[in-house]
């Protein structure tokens, strides 16, 4: 049987202000997590009996990834030749460096060792898979095309797909794997680089194929669901809190069948959970209160939390984060991310007709200074008399 796993933007080494220093050898937790992931998903081609894995880009968080990175990333790489499993890699914009009108890529070190059954993928490519075809779509954007308009660069990646579909047999299952936005995904992150010259792919540019997924942007999303099946596959890993909704996942497909096989199983990311508490302005004891309310959020065990307060009044007492630390790391949770808290505060109104200075006439600062310090009662007596007095002088 022949199959094929894509896996979703990898992002190696993103978030770690999230995760703990020093697990392991002196490896971030979030590191640590991706790890964890990378090493699952090759559990799970070896029990669907996949020997290709496509990547759909940005291997690595930063263009200039650090030394360890690129270590752990070529120490999965030979854990999966061990086990015969080819990798294919689609260059992703955070895998690239603009210099002028010169493009490297950290990609390119994979490439010079050249070893065997890893592909790195810089321009469009079709490669065959049992009875299947994959064409390959790294990242462009207008720039890299040296045209006028993006819709001059859109059209040359069409042109570029209908040239690949001439090529694959009229019998074959057509996929496109790539890193590019279709039109209408929702980004929720910092995916795209330059709004400007970014690049939006309509539905209808991936006529002829049967199913498209392309990495990219971060939120798993169906962008159409009858012929071709277009959809992002998200990112590898939950990598901030406006993700914390998500399901990441993995698609496996049978190269073999006619029929579009495919199944999607969920990655086992990290919970991230984010606990918001709006403290009333009767409560006397704020962290009891706190406390409590947190015991009533479930599934905290080994989830890194991020804790936000929020005081209805300025009088309210701050909270003991310290104690309330301890006991969430006794409740399980993995790490704290932050606690922070907010007290509402009280707006005072400024009486600008109340305040006298050297720039105001006198009938007016007398009426100013009466209305402010003496009693209503004999306020009229008061400016009558003072200006009696003014008026004398």
């Amino acid at each position: 049987m022949d199959n094929v796993l894509i896996l979703g933007d990898i992002h190696l080494g993103r978030s770690q202000s999230l995760g703990k220093v020093g697990i392991g050898s002196n490896i971030n937790s979030r590191v640590s997590d991706q790890i964890d992931l990378l090493n699952w998903t090759l559990d799970k081609a070896l029990e669907h009996n996949v020997y290709d894995i496509i990547t759909t880009g940005d291997v690595f968080e930063d263009p200039k990834p650090h030394p360890s990175l690129m270590t752990i990333f070529i120490a999965w790489i030979k854990k999966c030749q061990a086990y015969l499993v080819n990798i294919h890699i689609i260059q992703g914009n955070h895998d690239m460096i603009r210099t002028g009108s010169v493009f490297t890529s950290s990609l390119d070190i994979i490439s010079e060792a050249d070893l065997e059954g890893v592909f790195v993928y810089k321009s469009v490519n079709t490669i065959i898979l049992g009875s299947s075809a994959f064409t390959i779509l790294p990242f462009r954007d207008r720039k890299s095309f040296g045209v006028s308009s993006n819709t001059d660069a859109v059209n040359l990646i069409r042109d570029s797909l209908i040239h690949e579909l001439a090529s694959i047999p009229l019998t074959y299952n057509k996929f496109l794997i790539g890193h590019l936005a279709i039109e209408g995904s929702i980004p929720v992150g910092d995916e795209i680089d330059d709004i400007a010259n970014e690049l939006f792919c309509p539905i209808d540019m991936f006529a002829g194929y049967d199913s498209v997924w392309m990495g990219h942007v971060h939120k798993p999303q169906v962008m159409n669901k009858k012929s071709p099946y277009v959809a992002h596959i998200g990112s590898m890993d939950i990598s901030n809190f406006s993700e914390i909704d998500q399901k990441k996942h993995i698609v496996i497909i049978d190269c073999n069948s006619f029929s579009q096989n495919y199944i999607s199983e969920t990655l086992p990311t990290r919970s991230l959970k984010k606990i918001s508490i709006i403290v009333p302005k009767d409560v006397e004891d704020t962290t009891a209160y706190v406390l409590n309310e947190i015991k009533k959020e479930s599934n905290l065990s080994q989830s890194i939390v991020r804790l936000e307060v929020f005081m209805e009044t300025p009088e309210l007492k701050s909270v003991n984060k310290s104690q309330i630390e301890s006991f969430l790391l006794k409740e399980g949770v993995f790490n704290i991310a932050n606690i922070s808290e907010t007290k509402k505060m009280s707006l005072i109104r400024k009486d600008n007709q109340s305040v006298i200075d050297t720039k105001m006439d006198v009938p007016s600062s007398i009426k100013a200074y009466a209305n402010k310090y003496i009693d209503e009662d004999m306020r009229s007596d008061y400016i009558a008399l003072s200006m009696e007095i003014y008026n004398s002088l």
